[in-house]
């Protein structure tokens, strides 16, 4: 066996301290885990294993590291005498146990992060996923820091604990539901502290989770639409971001799943001739079910009909901002935004909230019932319209579907532009 130390910059923050891993090696066989030193790259000496300086943090640090590498040593040697088949995990767990209170909360996240990375890395999760996790851990770090509780054991991030961290949050302006969603992850933490044996319970369980309500769903209008689909941008990248935002709202994959879209893969024929895209989504598991529709299907073609030019989520975003203020749409554009965009045209359009749930690949109907709460009424009212008649409920002025409505100005042109001619 061997204990290899390494440093990992923060790279969402380079004025910040990175933080030193560690890599148990057995028959070349690799496992890598954070551990609760963190330095600049320049105090760290990578030839010496160590970190630069006679300070009492370097000491300090130093130290840690020691323990470290003894403890594992001294599991690898039980595990030895055991007469027990050795991999590097079990080295770390055998090592975990007995060492599982004088561990750190910042430790034990570290460890959490670096198997949420082997997951990643096997594709059972986002690389978006991943990323909130580090940010959360970020965050931790910085508000343990400035209370000077960097030292914390996760038996400590009790509920008190946590509703400090969340006022903390939002005194440096982090909305309500935000500081929630944080906290939830510090609970799946610490449940996969127990699961582990890490911990024997769950010091969070008693805390409650209290989310402000939904705010008001943006979506886009068939004339919006229309005109994101025939402005003349100057640059091709703009233009592309823009189909792909299109190709959102006529699909309502989210952008790790129109990232991970291939024709050959996900498109599957239908008797009728129509083409119907099943993907399992990235971030629930759960299957999308969604008929392409033909402005989907122009777009696709449009780009070679197999995958689309799909940039980071980061770049995608930054330039839909762009694009929103090009084009005077008064709402702030996200991926987000087109995918809410797919669920409002089939719900206006008279599909019912089962199928609509099915299509986005929401893991149960209440999550759609809770974004599109306010669209049911609608929905309702078009329903009984169509089998009581519009008489009958006083109705003056009926909602147009919306792909009608979008097709006409589509035919039509816009400013003058000739008519998008559909693939047929």
């Amino acid at each position: 066996m061997n204990v290899l130390f390494w440093f990992r910059k923060n790279t969402r923050a380079l004025d910040r301290p990175g933080t030193v891993y560690c890599r148990v090696t057995v028959d070349k066989a690799e496992h890598n885990f954070a551990t609760s030193v963190r330095v600049f790259k320049a105090d760290w000496d990578a030839h010496g294993q160590k970190v630069r300086g006679r300070s009492d943090a370097a000491k300090v640090a130093n130290q840690q590291l020691q323990q470290l590498g003894d403890g594992l040593r001294e599991a690898f040697n039980i595990l030895e005498r055991e007469g027990t088949y050795i991999t590097p995990e079990k080295v770390v767990l055998c090592y975990q146990k007995p060492q599982a209170r004088k561990q750190s909360l910042l430790t034990v996240f570290g460890l959490y992060i670096a198997e949420r990375q082997q997951l990643r890395d096997a594709g059972q999760l986002s690389q978006a996923s991943l990323d909130a996790d580090k940010v959360r851990l970020n965050l931790l770090e910085l508000w343990l820091t400035e209370q000077g509780l960097q030292e914390m054991r996760p038996q400590e991030l009790r509920a008190g604990k946590v509703e400090q961290f969340v006022q903390w949050l939002r005194a440096n302006k982090r909305k309500r539901n935000y500081a929630m969603k944080v906290a939830q992850t510090f609970k799946s933490v610490l449940k996969w502290c127990v699961r582990k044996e890490l911990l024997e319970t769950n010091p969070m369980e008693g805390f409650e989770f209290k989310f402000d309500a939904p705010q008001q769903l943006v979506f886009l209008t068939p004339l919006e639409l229309v005109r994101i689909w025939f402005y003349k941008f100057d640059n091709t990248t703009m233009r592309k971001v823009a189909d792909l935002f299109l190709f959102q709202c006529f699909t309502g994959l989210a952008w790790q799943d129109l990232y991970n879209f291939r024709a050959s893969e996900h498109l599957a024929p239908r008797p009728d001739g129509s083409l119907m895209l099943v993907l399992n989504r990235q971030k629930s598991g759960s299957t999308a079910m969604i008929p392409l529709l033909k402005p989907a299907l122009e777009i696709l073609h449009k780009y070679g009909g197999q995958q689309l030019p799909v940039p980071s989520n980061q770049f995608f975003n930054r330039t839909l901002k762009q694009i929103a203020y090009m084009l005077h749409l008064e709402k702030h554009l996200t991926t987000h935004v087109g995918r809410k965009t797919a669920g409002m045209i089939l719900l206006q359009d008279g599909v019912s909230m089962t199928i609509v749930s099915r299509v986005l690949g929401h893991r149960s109907i209440s999550i759609t019932e809770k974004h599109y709460a306010h669209v049911l009424a609608d929905t309702v009212t078009n329903e009984m319209s169509k089998v009581l008649g519009e008489g009958t409920l006083g109705i003056t002025q009926s909602t147009r579907p919306f792909l009608t409505e979008f097709t006409e100005y589509l035919k039509n042109g816009n400013e003058g532009g000739e008519g998008l001619r559909l693939v047929s």
